[in-house]
């Protein structure tokens, strides 16, 4: 989400794979190893099409973007250094590229594309003291702020009475939070987000949430297995212990179609 007159300064250079630090804005904690290993055969036999994106820190580096490609390289070639984009920006900047990096991802579930998008909106608006007021954390300041606009721009289509106080918040923040979803590589209305996505990850149970990223399951599978968790005890239990692979090593192989099959059902 940068723009030609805030491209930072950038050089590209072959660097040494035991010398990059992860992110830490890495939001995503779960690979499939099995899309690793295919990625590391295509970069083996193409070519890495797409450099990694880091900055320097000291004698080290501080990966951006490009956690798969880096993976697949150190876990399943030879390898021993890799082509990068070395970039010179600031803590938020490094974290506004991330963000906007991993919403392009492909693969995806529900939960992280949702996650990503709090992640963005909340990396450009973290400068602001008043947004940051907001909460504690991200997904919070994030559903307080839209809730509050959304509120106000009910109130305005009804030709209600609105505080002065939430019209200096409506016109401070409508236009950011417009011009930030109008940049997202899928076009998302913030009004539709903010009531058919957010509440998805306000209460999300950890549980629910690693069978989500480890599935990839999209919004409809999502709000079922968490059906299941709420109405239908122990169903979903069964589900936790097959995506646990806790019965019998063989499970490992057949838990993803076991887990379809249930929400099949």
């Amino acid at each position: 989400m940068m723009t030609q007159k805030n491209q930072p300064k950038q050089k590209l250079e072959n660097i040494p794979i035991q010398k990059i630090d992860p992110s830490p804005f890495q939001k995503r904690k779960y690979f499939d190893e099995l899309k690793l290993k295919d990625l590391a055969i295509s970069i083996q036999t193409d070519g890495l099409i797409e450099p990694i994106i880091a900055r320097q820190k000291g004698n080290r580096y501080e990966l951006i973007a490009g956690d798969r490609r880096l993976r697949a390289i150190k876990t399943f070639t030879p390898k021993k250094t890799i082509q990068a984009k070395i970039i010179q920006v600031d803590d938020l900047q490094a974290r506004r590229i991330s963000a906007a990096e991993n919403l392009q991802r492909q693969d995806f579930s529900a939960v992280e594309t949702i996650e990503a998008i709090v992640e963005i909106v909340d990396a450009h608006l973290i400068e602001n003291q008043e947004y940051v007021a907001m909460g504690d954390r991200p997904e919070t300041r994030v559903y307080y702020l839209l809730g509050k606009l959304h509120s106000i721009h009910i109130s305005k289509n009804r030709q209600s009475t609105i505080s002065e106080n939430g019209m200096l918040l409506f016109s401070k923040f409508t236009k950011q939070v417009e011009s930030i979803f109008q940049l997202l590589p899928k076009r998302l209305e913030w009004i539709s987000f903010y009531t058919n996505d957010l509440p998805l990850i306000m209460e999300i149970c950890e549980d629910v949430r690693q069978i989500s990223l480890e599935n990839q399951l999209n919004k409809s599978q999502f709000k079922a297995i968490s059906e299941v968790k709420k109405n239908h005890r122990m169903h979903f239990n069964i589900l936790l212990i097959l995506h646990n692979k806790i019965l019998i090593p063989k499970m490992a192989l057949i838990q993803k179609s076991k887990i379809r099959q249930a929400l099949s059902l």
